[in-house]
């Protein structure tokens, strides 16, 4: 199984598309997620040729103000699709492989930009994440750095590494 997560920081440029499709025929991709669409839907000739013409399915979602939205595709050749979810923040597919049975959840996320909205962010994917036993692929832009090295600039706010720390602390001991 061979898939990408990409934040394509809007999606008006031809070039990504051909990216894309050449990617997926070269590496003969079975899930795409694209981060940052900047888009609420697509044609279906885009989608075709974001996948290079293989039979995938689709679920865009809308970006809220001016960033964000997000698009995940499988291609059903591979997966069975059991489920599909979309929360404020992730789209969850619930998939099933057509060739050994494996079943687990691929989620896409995108995180808030927006510090206001980042509290409401990291319980959401506490619940998605705790819905099931399946195991989990997740990726995606999460928007939180770990350390202002990784800051271009000198706003940076360390509350939410330590809370992400805090989080899988707690779900390990859970578990």
């Amino acid at each position: 199984m061979k898939g990408i997560f990409w934040n394509c920081n809007g999606f008006a440029d031809g070039k990504k598309y051909r990216f894309l499709s050449e990617l997926t025929k070269e590496k003969n991709l079975d899930f795409i997620a694209l981060s940052e669409t900047g888009r609420a839907n697509f044609p279906q000739t885009t989608l075709n040729n974001i996948c290079a013409g293989k039979d995938f399915l689709w679920h865009c979602m809308a970006p809220k103000g001016r960033s964000g939205g997000m698009i995940l595709g499988i291609h059903l050749l591979t997966f069975d699709i059991g489920e599909i979810e979309e929360g404020d923040l992730y789209i969850r597919f619930k998939v099933r492989h057509k060739e050994d049975d494996f079943r687990f959840n691929l989620i896409i996320v995108y995180g808030p930009v927006q510090v206001e909205h980042k509290s409401h962010f990291l319980p959401e994917m506490v619940r998605v994440c705790s819905k099931d036993a399946l195991p989990i692929i997740i990726g995606g832009d999460f928007n939180i750095i770990r350390s202002s090295d990784e800051k271009n600039n000198a706003n940076y706010n360390d509350r939410w590494p330590e809370y992400t720390c805090i989080w899988l602390t707690n779900r390990e001991m859970a578990s």
